[in-house]
């Protein structure tokens, strides 16, 4: 199964694509902060990486553009959460504190693969908006 890392940016949200052996599976592909770009993005992933793609995105990423968990979520795609802790905690052991949102990417794409940190992701749970 294929794993999208999702790092955000202050001009959008950066994906990255694994394969089941941790190796990039495409060149990493932007979009912008908006529905329609998110739609896009997933399109894009899902038709060529597969419907059984799960994405991977901090808290944090979350936070800031919660659309696009949601899109994915409604699409029927797996959404996986790393807290902000654990991703501070491999920078410092990466000596990566300034990666480029791409690396970034591609390191919360290759969590799920690693079985100790496995455990600290946890699926995002879809919430119907109240009205």
């Amino acid at each position: 199964m294929a794993t999208c890392g999702l790092w955000p940016t202050r001009r959008g949200i950066v994906a990255m694509v694994v394969n089941d052996d941790g190796f990039a599976a495409a060149s990493a592909q932007m979009a912008a902060h908006t529905a329609k770009a998110g739609w896009a993005l997933l399109d894009h992933i899902q038709t060529h990486h597969g419907l059984d793609c799960r994405f991977v995105i901090t808290d944090e990423g979350l936070a800031a553009d919660r659309r696009f968990g949601q899109l994915a979520a409604r699409r029927g795609a797996q959404i996986l959460v790393v807290t902000s802790d654990v991703i501070d905690g491999l920078r410092m052991l990466t000596g990566s504190a300034r990666s480029p949102p791409k690396k970034l990417a591609l390191l919360l794409a290759r969590l799920p693969l690693c079985r100790p940190l496995a455990d600290k992701l946890t699926p995002l749970r879809l919430q119907l908006e109240l009205l």
